[in-house]
C-alpha cells in the first residue's frame, strides 16, 4: 500500500520542472518548454513539490492568473498557470478544464498535453491519463518525461509488467539517473521480488551510503519479508541523522503495526498525521490502525480525506470495501451430522446394552451486525436434537437454544465478550433415565450467558477471564436431566513473533442436573425416594502452540502443538450424567494445517493432529487421531459456502470412541 501511495506523490516532482517556474516567476510569464531529459526531483521515494521559502502561494496566484483570463479569455500563459496552481492545490478537475482549454486553443502545446495527462493521473482517471500519454509519445516515442509518466501510471493502476518495461528502458538510456533504478527496486518489491530489489538498493548504498531514498526504500524490503528488526536498524539509522525525519518515523510506526503494537504505532501515526494531514500514506496507515482498534466511523472519516487528497486511488477504494464489508449484516446458517460409536461403559459398569450409538443433529442460524459504537453483535437460534438408538442413554431428544452475544472493544487493551439467552430442553414429559426404575420429568428451561474480559498485558501477551453458564445437549440423559455447566476459567496468549503463538488455558467447572426424585432400595426391601439434584465438578487445562512455516496465497502450513488435560471428582465413573466424567484424561497432538486456494474461487482448509491419549491414570496410553478437511467455495464477494467432514477417535460424549461429522454452511452478506 505505501509503494502506490507514495509513488503518487512523488509523481507530482515530474511537473515540478514546469510547475516550480510557474509558481516563482508568477505574473513574469510562462514556463519554458520542458526538455527530454528527465528531472531530477523524481529521485524521492515520497517527494512532493518542493516550495522556495518566497515561493507566492498558490491561491494568490490563481486568483491573479483569473484576472488575467477575465480580461484575455486566451491568454494561454494564463490558462497554464492557472491550472499548474490548481494542480498545486489538488483541485483536480479544474486544473483539467484549464489544460484542455489550452488545448482548445493551441492543439500541439506539448506542455498543456504532458499536465493533462499528469492531472488525469493524480485523479484516477488512469485510462485516460494513459491514453493522453501514449497520444504524446507517438509523436515523441523518446520523450522522457511522457514515458516516465506513463510508467507511473502503470503502477498506479496495477500494471506493474508495463511500468517495469518502461523503467528498465529509461533506466538503460540513462544510467547515471539514480531515480530510475529506485524506481525499478520499488516495481520489484511490489512484485514481490525482493531479492532483485535489495540487489538494487544495496549497489546504490554502496556507492552511496548516505542515499536517504535508497535506505528507505531497502528498509521497507526488510519490513515487507519480515525482518523488523533489520527495518528498524534502517529506520533509526536516519533518525540518528535527523529525529524528526518523516519517511523514518512512518517507516518505525508502520514496523510496530505489523508486530502487533498498535497501541504505539497509532500515538506515533496520529501524531505525524497531525502535523502533516497532507499525507497521503500517513492518513492510510492511520485507517488501518483505527480499523483494527475497531473505530470503523473514525476510520471512514480518514478515508474521506486522503480520497479528496488522491480521488479514485485504488488504496482507497479497497478500504472503504473492507469497511463496507466489515459492517454489513451477515447471515450464517450450517447444518451438521454426527456419529459417535463406544462402549456403553455407565458408572465404570458394563451395561450389557451393546456399543452406545449417539447421532446428533446441528442446526445454527447467526445474524451478525454493528450497531453499536466499537462493538459487533450476535443474534444466534440452534437446533441440536440427538439421538441413540442403542445403549444406555436411548431415546431421541431435540434441545433448542437463543442466544445474543456481542464483543465491544472498551479500549486498545480491554475487551469485553458477553451474551445472554434460554436453552429449552425438552417438553418437559416423562423419560426413562438410566440407574432410574422409575420415569422421571424431563427438564425444560434454563438462562444460560457468559462474560469474558480481555486484557493485554504487555504488546505480545494478553490473559482472558471467563465466566460461564451453559448446557449440556449433546446427549439425551444430560438433556433429560438438564444439565448445566457453570464454568470459571483463565488464559495466558503470547505472541512469540508474527508467525507464532501460545495459548494457556485452565478451567474449573461444576455441574448440576434439576431435582428430580431419585427412588433408590435401602437395606434390600426398603424404597426411598429422594428430590434432589446430582452434582460434578471438574478442573483441567490445554496448551496450544501453532507456528506458520510458511505462508502465500495458494498455500500456506502450520505446525504446532495441543495438550488436553482434566478430571472429574464426586461419583466416579466414566458417564456420569450422560456424557462423559473421567476421574482422569489426559490427550497430545502434533496439530497441522494446509489451507489456501486450489484456484478461482475454490479454497482449502485441511487440518489434523496425531498423538496419543490416556483414560484414567495407569492405563496404556493409546492413539488419538483428529482429521477436519474442508472445502470452501466464494461464490462472489458476499457470498461463501463451506463443506467439511471431521473424523476423530479421542474422548468426546461419551469416552474414548471412534466418530464420524459433516458439516455444510453458508454465509452471506448484505
Amino acid at each position: 500500500m505505501a509503494l502506490s501511495a507514495q509513488s503518487k506523490l512523488r509523481m507530482t516532482a515530474v511537473a515540478s520542472k514546469a510547475l516550480l517556474i510557474v509558481l516563482v516567476l508568477g505574473l513574469e510569464g510562462p514556463a519554458p518548454s520542458l526538455g527530454a531529459q528527465p528531472a531530477s526531483a523524481i529521485q524521492g521515494r515520497n517527494v512532493a513539490i518542493s516550495e522556495p521559502s518566497r515561493a507566492p502561494d498558490p491561491a494568490q496566484l490563481e486568483a491573479q492568473y483569473r484576472e488575467r483570463l477575465a480580461r484575455d479569455p486566451k491568454d494561454l500563459d494564463a490558462l497554464k498557470g492557472v491550472a499548474a496552481a490548481e494542480t498545486r492545490l489538488k483541485n483536480y478537475q479544474a486544473a483539467s478544464q484549464a489544460y484542455k482549454r489550452v488545448l482548445e486553443i493551441a492543439p500541439g502545446d506539448r506542455e498543456a498535453q504532458l499536465g493533462l495527462a499528469q492531472v488525469l493521473g493524480f485523479s484516477g482517471h488512469y485510462a485516460e491519463s494513459i491514453s493522453a500519454y501514449r497520444g504524446i509519445l507517438e509523436k515523441r516515442p523518446d520523450d522522457a518525461e511522457a514515458l516516465e509518466g506513463l510508467g507511473r501510471v502503470y503502477l498506479w493502476s496495477g500494471r506493474l509488467s508495463d511500468s517495469l518495461s518502461i523503467f528498465q528502458r529509461l533506466a538503460a538510456r540513462y544510467p547515471s539517473n539514480s531515480g530510475y533504478r529506485l524506481e525499478l527496486a520499488r516495481i520489484a518489491a511490489r512484485q514481490k521480488d525482493y531479492w532483485t530489489a535489495r540487489q538494487i538498493l544495496t549497489s546504490m548504498l554502496s556507492t552511496d551510503s548516505e542515499n536517504h531514498d535508497a535506505r528507505v526504500e531497502l528498509a521497507y524490503v526488510d519490513l515487507y519479508q519480515g525482518h523488523y528488526r533489520n527495518a528498524l536498524q534502517q529506520f533509526n539509522q536516519l533518525l540518528k541523522a535527523d529525529p524528526t525525519d518523516f519517511e523514518a518515523l512512518l517507516g518505525n510506526a508502520r514496523a510496530a503495526y505489523y508486530q502487533g503494537d498498535v497501541t504505539y504505532a497509532h500515538k506515533l501515526v496520529t501524531k505525524l498525521v497531525e502535523e502533516r494531514p497532507n499525507e497521503f500514506d500517513a492518513l492510510i496507515l492511520l485507517v488501518n490502525l483505527e480499523r483494527a482498534r475497531h473505530n470503523r466511523r473514525r476510520a471512514r472519516e480518514l478515508l474521506a480525506q486522503a480520497d479528496r487528497l488522491i480521488p479514485n486511488n485504488p488504496d482507497v477504494r479497497a478500504l472503504e470495501k473492507s469497511i463496507r464489508d466489515e459492517s454489513r449484516v451477515a447471515l450464517h446458517v450450517s447444518a451438521s451430522y454426527a456419529r459417535e460409536i463406544g462402549s456403553a461403559n455407565v458408572f465404570g459398569e458394563r451395561t450389557g446394552l451393546g456399543n452406545e450409538d449417539l447421532r446428533t443433529f446441528g442446526y445454527e442460524t447467526t445474524l451478525g451486525f454493528s450497531a453499536l459504537p466499537r462493538t459487533d453483535s450476535y443474534i444466534s437460534l440452534y437446533y441440536l436434537p440427538s439421538n441413540s438408538p442403542s445403549g444406555g442413554i436411548r431415546g431421541a431428544v431435540g434441545p433448542s437454544q437463543f442466544l445474543y452475544r456481542q464483543t465491544t472493544w472498551l479500549s486498545p487493551r480491554l475487551t469485553f465478550r458477553g451474551g445472554a439467552g434460554l436453552v429449552r430442553f425438552g417438553p418437559g414429559n416423562l423419560a426413562n433415565i438410566p440407574s432410574q426404575a422409575q420415569p422421571i420429568p424431563t427438564a425444560e428451561f434454563s438462562p444460560v450467558g457468559f462474560a469474558n474480559l480481555s486484557y493485554a498485558l504487555r504488546k505480545k501477551v494478553s490473559i482472558d477471564l471467563t465466566a460461564a453458564r451453559s448446557a449440556i445437549t449433546y446427549t439425551p440423559t444430560s438433556v433429560r436431566l438438564g444439565i448445566m455447566e457453570n464454568r470459571l476459567s483463565s488464559g495466558l496468549n503470547f505472541l512469540l513473533n508474527r508467525r507464532t503463538d501460545l495459548r494457556l488455558d485452565y478451567f474449573f467447572a461444576r455441574y448440576s442436573s434439576q431435582p428430580y426424585e431419585h427412588v433408590s432400595i435401602v437395606h434390600g426391601t426398603t424404597q426411598v425416594v429422594e428430590n434432589k439434584a446430582d452434582h460434578a465438578q471438574a478442573h483441567g487445562g490445554s496448551a496450544t502452540f501453532n507456528r506458520n512455516l510458511f505462508q502465500s496465497d495458494c498455500c500456506s502450513f502450520d505446525l504446532g502443538y495441543s495438550g488436553l488435560a482434566y478430571g472429574y471428582s464426586g461419583q466416579q465413573g466414566n458417564i456420569f450424567l450422560g456424557f462423559f466424567t473421567p476421574a482422569f484424561y489426559q490427550r497430545h497432538h502434533l496439530t497441522t494445517r494446509l489451507y489456501g486456494r486450489l484456484g478461482g474461487p475454490v479454497g482449502y482448509d485441511f487440518s489434523g493432529g496425531i498423538g496419543v491419549q490416556q483414560v484414567e491414570q495407569g492405563q496404556a496410553l493409546t492413539r488419538a487421531l483428529l482429521l477436519n478437511p474442508a472445502l470452501n467455495l466464494k461464490v462472489n464477494s458476499r457470498l461463501s459456502l463451506t463443506l467439511g467432514y471431521i473424523h476423530y477417535n479421542s474422548a468426546q460424549s461419551l469416552g474414548t470412541l471412534r466418530g464420524n461429522a459433516v458439516r455444510l454452511s453458508t454465509d452471506w452478506k448484505f
